[in-house]
């Protein structure tokens, strides 16, 4: 991994000598971050305290017996429905085969200034899915390496799309820490699936004001090899991301994907 990123990092330097982005900064405001006090809302202690002046607790009492009964309800009700879903996902891979599959990605990004290196596991079963991806971006002021892990992806199968939303985290290398992550996106899958588009929003909790980071992507990929399981397809794409509402980075991608199911 090392030798690899130093040969990443010598390609960038290829094309520019001058970067005026600055992953310095970013690190400092990482470090910031780490040290601020969380967000607080108000709003919520009010109606705590309002409540618990209430000369109403048998109302109350009512009421909060209400709510848990819905509350069950609604979690029963949810439950049901993703077992349903998921053995009906699990029935249709005849007709969908890449409902239980493996994807993994090499995914290289540039702005002619700065490059970003992103290889990815991702597995998927069913309308379920679990995401992992090394990120390093770099310029002339340094490099930034995290591990980002969506460890939990729900996926609504809609024909050719998929609908996707997942939660996980991503944990920096330097400085340490790491912030909840949050996704939400779409994979169409054309032509017996070689033909692919793939959209992918993702954010991080806010631990001050501002975000540590907002990541857009969007991919197309053209399978060029099927070799009974295997798929492989060379990729391109566009990124934007954007650190703490400052730093901001338009990145062109290109890589390979390679599928099996």
């Amino acid at each position: 991994m090392t030798n690899l990123k130093l040969i990443l990092i010598l390609v960038g330097m290829v094309f520019s000598s001058v970067s005026f982005s600055q992953v310095e900064d970013i690190k400092s405001s990482i470090e910031n971050d780490k040290h601020s006090k969380p967000i607080r809302y108000e709003g919520t202690s009010s109606v705590r305290s309002c409540c618990s002046h209430s000369s109403y607790s048998d109302d109350m009492d009512l009421g909060e017996s209400l709510l848990a009964e819905i509350v069950f309800g609604v979690v029963k009700g949810v439950g049901f429905i993703t077992i349903e879903a998921q053995r009906t996902a699990l029935e249709n891979r005849d007709v969908i085969p890449n409902l239980i599959s493996m994807e993994t990605t090499l995914d290289y990004g540039t702005t002619f200034q700065d490059i970003t290196f992103n290889p990815s596991l991702r597995l998927n079963w069913g309308i379920f899915a679990t995401d992992f991806r090394y990120a390093l971006l770099h310029d002339n002021t340094g490099s930034l390496e995290s591990l980002d892990w969506q460890m939990l992806v729900a996926r609504i199968p809609v024909k050719n799309l998929k609908l996707n939303y997942g939660v996980g985290f991503t944990s920096i290398m330097s400085p340490k820490t790491s912030y909840f992550e949050s996704s939400a996106g779409f994979d169409l899958n054309l032509f017996e699936s070689t033909l692919n588009f793939n959209a992918n929003y993702r954010w991080t909790e806010r631990k001050s004001e501002k975000r540590y980071r907002q990541e857009l992507k969007f991919t197309g990929d053209v399978e060029v090899l099927n070799n009974g399981r295997l798929h492989l397809s060379p990729m391109v794409g566009v990124t934007y991301q954007e650190y703490f509402n400052r730093d901001r980075y338009l990145l062109f991608n290109v890589g390979v994907k390679m599928r099996i199911f």
